[in-house]
């Protein structure tokens, strides 16, 4: 037995696509809970076609509120964070759970497939580099899980946007595993201005996150020097190099402008791959 924690704002256009998949493989004594948090249209009752969940809706939209109340609702570890836009089998979470219990590890995450099927080339070009970058190997969000004793480490979810890179910064690199068998799939954006609107949320919720917790373990990005390691081993790179770099600089400023604006609760979110519900 094991919990499956879902936050869900405004996703009716997925949240059908995420629960099929997810209960596809799932031994019944399963907990799951779906948090709909602010939510203008039909997540709630999407979710409730699926027998196996349990549905509950929060007036205000914050994620981080959603995950903070589902865990009041669920008693079972090990524990499964999975955000509403991403695809995963039960037979997928089944195997986290088991590595949590049986393998001794504080933190898995499973590896990340991007659908870049209806992506444009420069999105495509962005992943070419990103995905051939250290931090792509280790990552720890969108879907991972946590045992009893990880989760032990932190009282709640604080108010910040990086709740991914938080719990990343309460483990080693020995303590978290990215097993080679867990996989889920991430549907990336179709086009260069939704990427660049998801990864400055990314990158600025790390600078938050390095601003309100400065003594946790800090995960930079990707270095120059990786950068220039990747051209002399693969030089044919160079143009998607080209795109990456733009990107980061893009990323940069729109992180700028929040940080002068103190903005620390507009959440950037990809429609583009989103359907059109």
């Amino acid at each position: 037995m094991f919990s499956v924690v879902i936050p869900a704002h405004n996703e009716g256009a997925v949240i059908t696509r995420c629960l099929d998949a997810l209960t596809t493989g799932l031994n019944e004594d399963v907990e799951i809970v779906v948090v709909c948090n602010g939510c203008s249209d039909n997540t709630a009752e999407l979710a409730r076609a699926f027998k196996q969940v349990e549905v509950y809706e929060l007036d205000v939209p914050s994620k981080v509120n959603a995950i903070n109340f589902a865990e009041l609702q669920v008693s079972a570890f090990p524990r499964i964070y999975v955000d509403s836009d991403l695809i995963i089998t039960g037979a997928e979470l089944e195997r986290i759970a088991s590595y949590l219990r049986n393998d001794g590890a504080m933190a898995v995450a499973p590896r990340m497939i991007i659908d870049e099927s209806r992506s444009s080339w420069p999105v495509k070009a962005y992943h070419r580099v990103w995905k051939r970058l250290p931090y792509y190997a280790s990552r720890l969000g969108g879907v991972f899980g946590l045992s009893e004793q990880a989760r032990s480490r932190f009282h709640h979810f604080p108010q910040i946007i990086a709740d991914d890179a938080f719990v990343r910064a309460q483990f080693s690199q020995d303590e978290r595993l990215v097993p080679d068998d867990c996989s889920f799939t991430a549907i990336a954006p179709f086009n260069l201005r939704d990427l660049i609107k998801i990864k400055t949320r990314s990158r600025f919720g790390n600078v938050e996150l390095k601003e309100k917790f400065p003594e946790l373990a800090y995960a930079q990005d990707n270095s120059s020097g990786s950068l220039v390691g990747l051209i002399a081993k693969s030089p044919w790179l160079l143009p998607s190099i080209f795109v990456y770099v733009y990107v980061n600089f893009r990323i940069r400023l729109g992180v700028r402008k929040r940080l002068r604006n103190r903005d620390y609760s507009t959440w950037e979110r990809d429609e583009s791959s989103r359907p059109k519900s």
